[in-house]
């Protein structure tokens, strides 16, 4: 043969005695979801599962994810320093979010950030 083969030997009753998943799934959403970007710089020593604590740590009931979306070292960055790009999604199951509530969220985010020794980059 002048191909690799393969062989897989499947255990169909073994597989069979596992079930099936109950499926999960939950309605959409009725009322609009709200994204903030938040770019900080931190210390090489701050990793993101204390970052990640810290928002979640807030309490905040209308937060639906908190993520990194970019991470970035060198250029103007300082040597053991790193530049992360954070993404919060917010929304709620009883209305429509206002501008108030989202900036009072926010400042709770940028001053748990600022806690762990985070400079908010403009």
């Amino acid at each position: 043969m002048r191909q690799d083969v393969f062989l897989a030997e499947l255990d169909l009753e073994r597989l069979h005695a596992l079930g099936l998943r109950t499926m999960k799934f939950a309605p959409l959403a009725k009322y609009p979801a709200v994204e903030r970007d938040f770019s900080f710089v931190f210390d090489d020593e701050v990793e993101f599962e204390a970052i990640r604590r810290a928002v979640i740590g807030l309490g905040i009931p209308e937060l639906r994810e908190f993520k990194p979306v970019e991470i970035f070292r060198g250029g103007s960055i300082g040597a053991g320093k790193y530049s992360i790009l954070l993404r919060v999604r917010l929304q709620s199951d009883a209305g429509t979010l206002r501008d108030d509530q989202i900036a009072q969220w926010s400042a709770k985010i940028v001053a748990a950030l600022q806690g762990l020794g985070g400079v908010q980059r403009a």
